[in-house]
């Protein structure tokens, strides 16, 4: 028995080792070269959005989000589904720091993931063991600083939420994850509830984060999303370090869009607003004409022509497949986001809300019970960072021995 502990606690040693490593490389990669790691993490919001609705049941892809911004006709998705999409885009980019202002930047959680208190709502009719108090709320992130590994610390505010809150919406509990990771590896804005023209599909990242949870969870195969549990912490751990190894690839691919649009730009004559252009988009990888032409300052006229040569050059692709109100973007968000032949619909409905069981077992549940449960959570993660801290520990001990 006491050999099984000591395999399992190397296995967890091992595995979030080598997952901080790689989200290591890549926060050093996207600090480096700011422009690429913010084409980086838009398309890394976008996915992250989406395999997070889909976690919860609410089957959405990337492309049905365009119609919802470009009224293009008909939708035969489910409005709801795309809306939170839209809105955990708008929140992942600018998620804030939960670390200094905890309160604040979990109401706006809840709002982005369809809970919390809505203007106009009776406080009585909030459920019970779903909306933490303020003192909960702090208490969640109490201790959390520079020093911390991020992957960990994220998973224990993550966890300490969810036991508090009866897991009654896991996607405020990714949201808080990201979150913390964000803030742990570098300093971030307030974190607003910004509202651009395209919803959140343009625009500059204002965030730090490389840990996209959903996507770690999804990429091979649909596991569970339980950072409180055991299994469900290795899962994460392991589903990390793949997702990592896939987006240093993707990062390369961002580098190179940005290579190729500045070589493009240095060809061009000294009136050319191409270089205007190409940085454009590497600020805000998907853009209209009128947006562009506002951005770089220059007419509709010519902000269509810059369009049409980046387009014939490969730099962009028009996503909205039609003649007027075009919308253009880099080509990997483009082949995310670009209109498909209309389908039949196939989305549930809106399943953040917790079922009827769910809220039963919220308001039966004591406060001494929802705190034993976070006490025990944060056992268990202390355990693991002692095991983790040893292990680093002998590393450094092993190296200087050499």
């Amino acid at each position: 028995m006491a050999l099984d502990r000591v395999d399992k606690a190397r296995s967890a040693v091992s595995t979030f080792m080598r997952a901080e490593v790689l989200a290591a490389r890549l926060e050093a990669m996207a600090r480096a070269e700011p422009e690429v790691g913010n084409l980086w993490r838009s398309e890394l919001a976008l996915a992250e959005a989406v395999a997070s609705a889909g976690l919860e049941g609410i089957r959405i892809s990337e492309g049905d989000l365009l119609p919802r911004i470009a009224q293009n006709g008909s939708q035969d998705t489910d409005p709801t589904g795309a809306e939170l999409a839209l809105s955990l885009i708008r929140v992942l980019k600018a998620p804030g720091d939960p670390l200094a202002r905890p309160v604040q930047t979990m109401r706006r959680f809840e709002r982005a993931a369809g809970t919390g208190m809505k203007p106009g709502m009776d406080p009585g009719d909030e459920l019970e063991g779903q909306r933490l108090d303020d003192a909960e709320i702090e208490g969640i992130f109490a201790g959390v600083g520079p020093g911390d590994m991020p992957i960990l610390a994220a998973a224990r505010a993550a966890a300490s939420y969810a036991a508090l809150s009866q897991r009654a919406n896991p996607i405020v509990e990714r949201l808080i994850f990201m979150a913390v990771d964000s803030s742990l590896r570098g300093r971030v804005g307030r974190g607003t509830d910004f509202e651009d023209v395209l919803r959140g599909l343009s625009g500059r990242v204002d965030a730090h984060w490389v840990s996209p949870p959903a996507l770690a969870l999804s990429h091979r195969q649909f596991l569970p999303w339980s950072p409180g549990s055991e299994v469900g912490l290795m899962n994460l751990g392991v589903g990390l370090a793949r997702v990592f190894e896939a987006e240093i690839g993707r990062f390369a691919l961002a580098r190179d869009w940005l290579r190729r649009g500045q070589e493009a730009a240095k060809g061009r004559g000294g009136r050319s607003r191409m270089t205007d252009a190409v940085q454009a988009f590497a600020t805000a990888p998907v853009l209209s004409s009128a947006l562009l032409a506002e951005s770089i300052g220059v007419s509709i006229r010519t902000a269509l022509t810059l369009l049409g040569e980046m387009t014939d050059l490969g730099l962009l692709t028009e996503i909205t497949g039609r003649q007027t109100a075009r919308i253009w973007a880099v080509p990997s968000l483009g082949a995310r986001l670009a209109v498909r032949p209309v389908r039949r619909a196939r989305l549930r409905a809106h399943a953040t809300k917790p079922s009827a069981e769910l809220r039963e077992t919220a308001r039966n549940n004591s406060r001494d019970q929802r705190e034993a449960s976070a006490q025990a959570i944060e056992r268990a993660f202390t355990d693991l960072e002692k095991a983790l801290s040893l292990a680093n520990a002998l590393l450094i001990a092993t190296q200087r021995r050499r």
